[in-house]
């Protein structure tokens, strides 16, 4: 039986990040938390290896640079 785990959801492998919109990337942002949040809490026998979660984490981290990017030049705003 294969688990969903075993590999990072394939769309989200290359991601456009400047040609997607605000809320293109918040919700890829949001789907990649809950696959990490998921994975995590499976047991070593049926966890994803480390190195996918870890990329999922890298490429989690590019959304939220683009997304606090896009936000550093309003005025008002900061990036937390």
């Amino acid at each position: 039986m294969d688990n969903k785990f075993d590999n990072f959801p394939v769309h989200l492998n290359n991601l456009k990040l400047n040609l997607m919109t605000a809320k293109e990337l918040r919700e890829a942002q949001e789907e990649i938390w809950e696959w990490i949040d998921e994975a995590e809490m499976l047991d070593d026998e049926n966890a994803p290896d480390i190195d996918i979660i870890d990329e999922a984490r890298r490429i989690m981290g590019d959304i939220i640079n683009e997304r606090v990017d896009r936000h550093s030049d309003e005025k008002g705003r900061t990036p937390e």
